[in-house]
């Protein structure tokens, strides 16, 4: 895992989704670096020259180390997004992590549901990633990577329609899906492990988001002992790298709400 850091104040640690790396948080570094030291991170194997496992319980357990050795100095916030807000929830879910709140945006992965909830999750879940399945399958990696990103934005076209550089970023980790696709760790995500998290959390979605992260994000905070709720209106998945001074904003309100 490679971290990058800039600013000064108490740790934002910023961890990002799929197809992505630290750089997705570059343009937010501007919004946010007057306020927090931002420690934005990598994930494991999600930069090339990376070597060793891959998944939720993988990156929990690298991200655990990494507040551990923050928290020495001063206080630690994060933010996780989709798979990176996954990533945190299991790390907390895992052990009781010294970091004084979360904001966690749209995660996914159902261990939390249960039904009729995990059936709706199910149906979502086919819709978006049947296609996504099946262009992989058949080696077409910038398909897979273009559907992905239509489903997340939940919105044909979406993947065109964004900028050159989004575009380029999630066309160069496109080797992450043969991971992201194929993970065989089981993560410590459950209605009982969740329950037992005592972190101050604020669970976000978008007002257009789709089921798989709407009905994860909802039941997630429904479960957890100290958590707050919020909608966030017109905005889909897709907002923290669509709308970096927009997300930034909404960081630095939850963070800083007097700065």
């Amino acid at each position: 895992m490679k971290t990058t850091r800039e600013g000064s104040g108490d740790y934002l640690v910023l961890v990002h989704g799929a197809l992505a790396d630290n750089s997705m948080w570059n343009d937010h570094l501007e919004y946010l670096s007057s306020y927090f030291e931002v420690v934005s991170i990598t994930l494991r194997c999600f930069d090339e020259t990376d070597v060793g496992g891959f998944g939720l319980n993988t990156h929990a357990v690298d991200l655990a180390n990494l507040v551990n050795e923050l928290s020495r100095d001063k206080s630690v916030n994060i933010v996780g997004w989709s798979y990176g807000a996954d990533v945190v929830l299991n790390a907390l879910a895992k052990q009781d992590l010294p970091v004084s709140r979360a904001f966690l945006y749209e995660p996914g992965y159902p261990g939390c549901l249960q039904e009729p909830h995990l059936s709706a999750w199910q149906l979502d879940a086919d819709k978006m990633f049947g296609p996504v399945f099946e262009h992989f399958s058949n080696g077409n990696l910038e398909k897979a990577v273009e559907l992905l990103i239509d489903g997340s934005g939940n919105k044909q076209g979406y993947f065109q329609n964004q900028s050159k550089k989004a575009k380029e970023l999630q066309l160069a980790k496109s080797y992450t899906l043969v991971h992201q696709l194929n993970q065989q760790e089981k993560s410590s995500i459950d209605t009982d492990s969740i329950s037992g998290v005592s972190t101050p959390i604020i669970l976000g979605y978008g007002e257009k988001t789709r089921d798989i992260f709407k009905l994860v994000t909802v039941k997630t905070s429904e479960l957890l002992n100290n958590a707050e709720l919020k909608e966030i209106r017109g905005e889909s998945h897709m907002l923290p790298q669509e709308k970096p001074r927009e997300f930034s904003k909404y960081i630095k309100s939850i963070f800083s709400p007097q700065g």
